[in-house]
């Protein structure tokens, strides 16, 4: 092997031995903002949920004079009042948490430039170009 082919073969893993670490310190910093997003996302949408059930309990109570049902399915609960209940909290708190991850979503864009992670680019036009 002549003097120029060891250099060019020593070059050569060099260079992929470079792009191997790159690749790999890539990986670390994509698992991080996976991890990084759940915590965020999973945080606002827990938080909203906790917030809204305590202003529900509390507009239910000023709303009936009682507290609201804790187990909507006990006999000595009315159906009326039961359903009631469970409509509205579930309504209200499922609203609040994709209102919260939603916010958590427009953060994330104006803070890296990039969608969360595993929120697919192509629903995101294809959700654009319906408003149009």
């Amino acid at each position: 092997m002549s003097r120029r082919s060891k250099a060019s073969a020593g070059d050569e893993k060099a260079v992929r031995k470079a792009a191997k670490k790159a690749a790999k310190a890539e990986q670390k910093q994509q698992k991080r903002g996976r991890q990084l997003w759940k915590l965020i996302a999973t945080g606002s949408a827990l938080l909203a949920g906790v917030v809204t059930a305590r202003a529900l309990d509390a507009t239910w109570k000023t709303a009936t004079g009682h507290s609201a049902p804790t187990k909507p399915e006990h006999p000595d609960i009315g159906t009326r009042e039961s359903l009631a209940w469970a409509a509205l909290s579930g309504m209200a708190i499922g609203v609040a948490k994709t209102f919260a991850t939603r916010r958590a979503a427009n953060y994330w864009m104006k803070s890296t430039g990039r969608l969360p992670p595993g929120m697919p680019e192509e629903a995101y036009t294809t959700v654009g170009k319906a408003k149009s």
